[in-house]
């Protein structure tokens, strides 16, 4: 089941705003909090914000999920993001603590950060 969660989540990122929408209703909890080493969000209106910049930034990119791991309340997804070719062009693992009813609660995706630009320093 929670990689059936995975694969909707992942489709969230490229889907249209209707769609986006009902599938995050469905698979992750209001109040989730996100975060990669880009951005940090909370809710799930704010993520869907950041799914739409997304989109805006990679036009006809996805997300295809590789492998799911799963125990008790958690899960690692191993994922990678696809061109309009379908070509992989990164790979990354993203990590979710579930609710009850199995919903993303806590997400937080790892991959390569983008460079730093010259003079700032990354606390994280």
């Amino acid at each position: 089941m929670r990689t059936d969660i995975w694969h909707a989540y992942a489709a969230a990122w490229s889907a249209p705003a209707e769609q986006r929408h009902t599938l995050l209703d469905r698979h992750v909890c209001p109040q989730v909090s996100y975060r990669d080493p880009v951005t940090e969000v909370r809710g799930r209106d704010a993520l869907a914000d950041y799914m739409h910049a997304f989109q805006q930034g990679f036009p006809g990119h996805r997300f295809a999920i590789v492998t799911v791991d799963t125990h008790h309340d958690r899960s690692l997804a191993h994922w990678q993001l696809r061109d309009a070719d379908d070509t992989p062009i990164q790979a990354g693992i993203s990590h979710a603590i579930h609710d009850i009813t199995h919903r993303l609660a806590d997400i937080t995706g790892f991959f390569p950060a983008p460079a730093q630009p010259t003079g700032e320093v990354n606390a994280g």
